[in-house]
């Protein structure tokens, strides 16, 4: 019997796309929840026999790879200038870490030459390793609740092992995170409105899939849609005439700052925001609205902005 509750994941980037990095315990644990190694991720081709008898002919496994999800908490380094340790984990789903010594860390979007990475996962004495993986990340920050980012890799398969949880798994370089509210989250604005918010997340809309041909095999990430939703409280029409918006086209700038003590503050901004179709909803008896979004870039590989500071 294998327990659920004794998983850990390890992440480095690869030196070589596909080259195991072998992460290790003390340097390269990632400390998250929702930890989902799939044993073997794969398409199924059927055999299609033509016998003299009903029945099954058998399918073969084709596109064999492995796909990981997982969940981290959005905080910060601690120190104002150092990298925060899901960094690693970022860059994969396509962004460039540039870092400021004791100011900042920026992300930023990249079209190319993003870094791959090697994951451990261990699930009570039993190893997922994948290679080369590449990712996609989805950012959500709602009200009275822990700011989190989703993750999903995909990877080169390997066989399952039987092996032991490393000793000496070290979680400090991660930072306690702040509830998203009133006090922990002092701005937010979208479209030039100030508005209490309920939820907010971001897509970031990498088209991943595994791609395998004669001579080569592997993660790829052609293109990206990054889009979000906002649940906020409606205005009068005087102050922001949301049906215009949509029917205009209008696209306008996003910004949202999560913290107030240096080394676990974040920074997200877009400049072009293009509202969609939205719906109403009771919220306490309080008109909200529910607004679908795309994130457009403006010069090219400028549709989001992370700084953690």
């Amino acid at each position: 019997m294998k327990s659920m509750k004794k998983m850990l994941l390890l992440a480095k980037i690869e030196g070589t796309s596909g080259t195991d990095a072998l992460p290790t315990a003390g340097a390269n644990a990632i400390l998250c929840r929702a930890l989902a190694p799939e044993p073997i991720t794969a398409e199924q081709v059927a055999r299609d026999l033509i016998r003299p008898y009903k029945g099954n002919s058998g399918k073969l496994a084709v596109g064999v790879h492995r796909k990981l999800t997982c969940e981290v908490e959005f905080a910060g380094s601690g120190a104002a200038g150092t990298a925060p340790p899901w960094g690693p984990l970022l860059q994969a789903c396509g962004f460039a870490e540039t870092i400021t010594a004791g100011v900042d860390v920026v992300y930023e979007p990249v079209s190319g030459g993003e870094p791959t990475l090697t994951l451990y996962g261990y699930l009570d004495g039993i190893l997922f390793k994948l290679t080369g993986c590449k990712g996609n990340v989805t950012f959500t920050l709602n009200a009275k609740a822990i700011p989190v980012m989703q993750f999903e890799f995909l990877g080169a398969y390997s066989t399952p092992t039987d092996t032991q949880l490393p000793p000496g798994v070290d979680y400090s370089a991660f930072m306690q995170p702040k509830p998203v509210g009133k006090v922990n989250t002092p701005t937010f604005t979208f479209h030039g409105v100030t508005a209490c918010t309920s939820a907010f997340s971001i897509a970031w809309g990498n088209t991943l899939a595994w791609r395998e041909l004669i001579n080569c095999a592997g993660a790829r990430s052609p293109d990206r849609q990054p889009t979000g939703n906002v649940t906020m409280e409606l205005p009068s029409i005087a102050t922001k005439n949301w049906a215009e918006v949509v029917r205009e086209g209008t696209t306008g700038a996003m910004s949202l700052v999560h913290g107030v003590d240096v080394g676990n503050i974040i920074e997200l901004s877009a400049p072009k925001i293009q509202c969609n179709p939205f719906t109403l909803q009771d919220d306490q008896g309080i008109a909200m609205v529910a607004m679908p979004f795309d994130i457009n870039p403006d010069q090219g590989d400028d549709e989001l902005r992370i700084i953690v500071r």
